[in-house]
């Protein structure tokens, strides 16, 4: 048993490689044909398990939209019809449209005030409390 297992035993103390950027090209080697061998089945499963054609919305679906009574006279017929396609394209034909409202701009007075209420905040988080 000590005839066989002695040499064995005398490799151990020894690096695999003489060369450290040789263990390092082995290594590199090594994640790379990983990264392939995963790419491989990755396109496996994308040819076996296609994706679900999407419905196109006809645009007379698209026309059908009516606006609905919650809808704000400031708005435009035409920014409505062009919401109601986009959400029609990106959510399907039986996706409607429940109110539309014009987004206000806050005033220079209140983005300033913000502003000072953070810069305030920062500095009393950064002291210690005695």
């Amino acid at each position: 048993m000590t005839f066989y297992s002695s040499p064995v035993l005398a490799e151990l103390g020894k690096p695999l490689f003489d060369s450290q950027w040789l263990a390092l090209l082995v290594i590199l080697a090594g994640v790379t044909a990983f990264l392939l061998a995963v790419a491989a089945v990755g396109r496996w499963l994308a040819s076996t398990h296609p994706d679900e054609p999407t419905k196109p919305v006809a645009p007379a679906e698209i026309a059908t939209a009516t606006p609905p009574s919650a809808v704000n006279s400031e708005v435009p017929v035409e920014i409505f019809a062009a919401i109601a396609a986009a959400i029609a394209v990106t959510l399907g034909a039986k996706a409607r449209v429940a109110a539309i409202s014009a987004a206000t701009e806050p005033s220079s007075e209140s983005g300033r005030l913000q502003w000072s209420m953070e810069g305030r905040r920062q500095i009393y988080s950064s002291h210690k409390v005695r």
